[in-house]
């Protein structure tokens, strides 16, 4: 792929996220596009096109909506950057900021083919219960009225997996995440039995990473998203922020780490009796520890 199709490809991710947030300020709002359109003398079409990616609104339109939709603050700074800032081969995530509600992940999700998350140390989030999820983000640096927010957009998300025309989704995980209960053994063996449940779908594949295996693991846990456009995105976890990566030659080297983790990975039944044991172990642990509680 040349500089300008790749560039291409990184202005449509960023359309498409900018879009997601747009839509959910307006439904935040319980606006109509017709009522939306009418306020900022605009068509409705336009308003759609702006909601579904096909265009960035630029500053002057993007600080009405922020006015219409009583939008301040760090998200209405964080859309003027998006509608000024130049393409780059990666767009960077600021977590706290617009991707509170993970815009851009949310339009791929929805938009994806194929899925692929590689998990070094959490459980992804397409497949973490409330309670784990609860657990994960009260333990970073949030306001706590923002928690439940927060837990709800991420649950919000797994809809995919039940789509009837939703995506493959395949999850490697390394062992090392099976045995990391978060200091909670009752969120965290519910969690396990939540994987084995999903696992369960046709669309669904889990397998795990054994920690004996001679595959170097991943470095950053990540998420692959294949569309209908053929190249891959990739989503980079990191500490305190996350990257999406566009540029084929940068994208590459997640493509055959998958391949590489696929081949080494447990295969779907050895993974999930892996995990059935691990959850049985907490589950009778935790049994043995409320027998011994005193009366």
């Amino acid at each position: 792929m040349n500089p300008e199709e790749n560039m291409k490809r990184s202005e449509r991710l960023r359309q498409l996220g900018v879009g997601a947030q747009l839509k959910e300020m307006r439904h935040n709002s319980g606006m109509s596009t017709r009522k939306v359109a009418a306020a900022l003398g605009i068509s409705p079409a336009s308003v759609n096109r702006n909601e579904i990616g096909q265009r960035v609104p630029g500053q002057n339109e993007i600080t009405a909506l922020c006015a219409l939709y009583g939008v301040t603050g760090d998200l209405k700074k964080a859309l003027l950057d998006h509608a000024a800032e130049s393409v780059d081969t990666a767009a960077w995530v600021e977590r706290g900021r617009i991707t509170d509600e993970l815009a851009s992940l949310v339009v791929l999700e929805s938009k994806a083919t194929e899925i692929t998350c590689v998990a070094t140390s959490l459980v992804p989030g397409l497949a973490q219960t409330a309670e784990y999820s609860r657990l994960i983000i009260d333990g970073s640096p949030v306001e706590p009225d923002d928690i439940e927010r927060r837990v709800k957009t991420r649950l919000g998300r797994q809809a995919v997996l039940s789509r009837p025309d939703g995506p493959r989704i395949k999850m490697v995980l390394e062992e090392g995440v099976l045995h990391r209960t978060l200091g909670d053994s009752r969120v965290w063996r519910d969690q396990l039995f939540q994987l084995i449940r999903l696992q369960g779908q046709a669309n669904v594949s889990i397998r795990v990473l054994a920690s004996g295996v001679a595959a170097r693991p991943a470095n950053n846990a990540f998420s692959m998203y294949q569309l209908g456009d053929g190249a891959p995105y990739v989503f980079v976890e990191t500490e305190g922020a996350g990257v999406f990566v566009t540029d084929p030659s940068e994208v590459t080297p997640f493509v055959t780490t998958s391949q590489v983790l696929d081949r080494a990975a447990l295969s779907e039944d050895a993974s999930g009796e892996l995990i059935r044991n691990v959850a049985e172990g907490f589950h009778l642990e935790s049994a043995h520890l409320a027998h011994q509680q005193p009366l």
